[in-house]
């Protein structure tokens, strides 16, 4: 790259993130890593703090709201803030107005002594704020929130916190325990559970459960804690057949596995081109192998792709299916599928339907009570982990009866939201900033200010790393469109 096109592309650069971290506006920003995302939202701070330009007070320090994604996160971005104020506060009024002004996009004679005055003043402004600029991670807040409203939200005044260590080893006895009541009370589903999470056994499968270990208890309790009645419930979601996945295997192709027509069609076959040949060694193969598992094994590649995929035609050309139409009528794909092909993928989807339930009746009987001893530990301390910090404020922000009261107590005082790393994230966080932030564009809120109430998102979606958590880059998208 030439100097003159790195001097235009880092100007083009520096005018979106002027454009990004006007304050006057919701908006969005998604930038790859590196690009300045981080200064955008520190510059839109600063800003948002800044004297507006009719001569009013900048927004409050407490009114603004910077969620970030660690603790980290949060201290680089306060450090780096407070940095900029306290370059303000001792700065001579010529670069201080140049530095305003290259900030804001202004020109520097536009700033009178008064606004200098008021810039200088902000780094002693937002020290002696109550509880400090709110920079923090999404659980702080939650955990500051429920604080402030204990019995709104149904929990323990004086609650504690569980670090993420603190919780993983209660987890993990829970989990241990849960493991060693199934070796003797549920055999099978251990089994089961052990086989299908492979090398990790169990103990992963049930890390999987515990992101929707409240749903599921939820459930669990809708049914009264009754195994038959959780059981037809699942049935009825599920829809699987009666038969086990093994049974329906041995059936498919024993009993109902028509030899005699495969042993025509590979005859038709033979006589047909070098595809049709490669059809007939397949289905040869088929018949020579016993087990009713090797056999479908193989036989499901009549009818697939290597990805697994249903084939576009039939595993044969159109003279042989000409010379002997029984091929067609066994394995046409598509509009007018074969009877083979019907009851392959009909087959294919009951076992699909029998191994889901399987697996989630197997999770569900050792999942409930590693999850039920979880809780029970938690309440013995008195404490919530970081999903209950999550939960129980998206709870109470989403309840009818208590929202209008605490997001009237939290609106007075909130008007502006910034949410780093968006991408990561989840569905329930997203639900709870939606409830945070609603009065921001309707209902009494929005009365209440003359200047507009804005919520900023910055992102990347090809750097989202918490997809097990439910963070999905998709949502973030959809959040980003629903500002403009």
């Amino acid at each position: 790259m030439t100097d003159a096109a790195h001097a235009a592309a880092l100007e083009a650069a520096t005018a979106a993130q002027a454009l990004a971290a006007n304050p006057n506006r919701s908006a969005y920003a998604t930038a790859n890593a590196g690009s300045g995302k981080t200064k955008v939202l520190i510059d839109r701070v600063a800003r948002l703090l800044l004297r507006r330009p009719d001569g009013r007070p900048g927004a409050n320090p407490d009114s603004i709201l910077c969620i970030t994604y660690t603790r980290a996160a949060a201290s680089e971005m306060l450090t780096r803030l407070f940095e900029t104020l306290g370059r303000w506060a001792v700065m001579e009024d010529d670069p201080l107005r140049q530095a305003l002004a290259r900030l804001e996009e202004a020109l520097p004679e536009n700033y009178a002594l008064d606004q200098l005055k008021a810039a200088r003043a902000l780094f002693a402004r937002a020290l002696e704020t109550p509880g400090g600029l709110r920079i923090e991670t999404i659980h702080a807040f939650c955990a500051r929130i429920l604080r402030r409203f204990p019995l709104e939200a149904g929990v323990m005044p004086g609650f504690t916190e569980l670090e993420e260590d603190e919780a993983r080893e209660i987890w993990q006895t829970a989990k241990r325990t849960a493991i060693l009541r199934a070796a003797e009370t549920s055999p099978v589903s251990l089994a089961l559970l052990a086989r299908e999470a492979g090398r990790d056994g169990a103990m992963s499968a049930l890390d999987a459960l515990k992101s929707a270990g409240r749903s599921l208890r939820a459930f669990a309790g809708l049914h009264g804690d009754h195994w038959p009645a959780m059981e037809q419930a699942l049935r009825a979601v599920i829809r699987p057949p009666e038969a086990t996945p093994d049974e329906l295997i041995e059936r498919a192709m024993g009993p109902d596995f028509p030899v005699a027509g495969i042993r025509f069609a590979i005859a038709a076959l033979d006589g047909g081109k070098v595809t049709d040949g490669k059809t007939a060694d397949l289905l040869r193969e088929v018949l020579s192998v016993s087990a009713a598992r090797e056999r479908f094994d193989l036989y499901t590649s009549v009818f697939l792709t290597s990805a697994g995929e249903v084939r576009k035609k039939g595993p044969y050309t159109k003279g042989v299916a000409d010379a002997a139409p029984l091929v067609a009528e066994l394995f046409a794909i598509g509009d007018s599928s074969g009877t083979e092909t019907q009851r392959i993928l009909a087959l294919l989807d009951d076992l699909k339907r029998a191994k889901s339930f399987a697996r989630t009746k197997a999770l569900m009987e050792l999942g409930l009570p590693a999850l039920a001893d979880y809780a029970a530990e938690k309440t013995r301390r008195g404490a919530l982990d970081f999903d209950d910090l999550i939960e129980r404020t998206r709870d109470m922000l989403a309840s009818e009866g208590l929202a209008s009261w605490v997001l009237y107590k939290l609106d007075g005082g909130l008007s502006h939201v910034l949410l780093d790393e968006a991408q990561d994230t989840s569905p329930a966080q997203w639900e709870l900033i939606r409830a945070l932030t609603q009065e921001f564009t309707a209902g009494q809120g929005i009365e209440r200010l003359r200047d507009p109430r804005t919520i900023f998102m910055v992102g990347d979606e090809k750097q989202s790393i918490y997809s097990f958590q439910g963070a999905d880059p998709a949502r973030f998208l959809k959040e980003t469109q629903a500002l403009t």
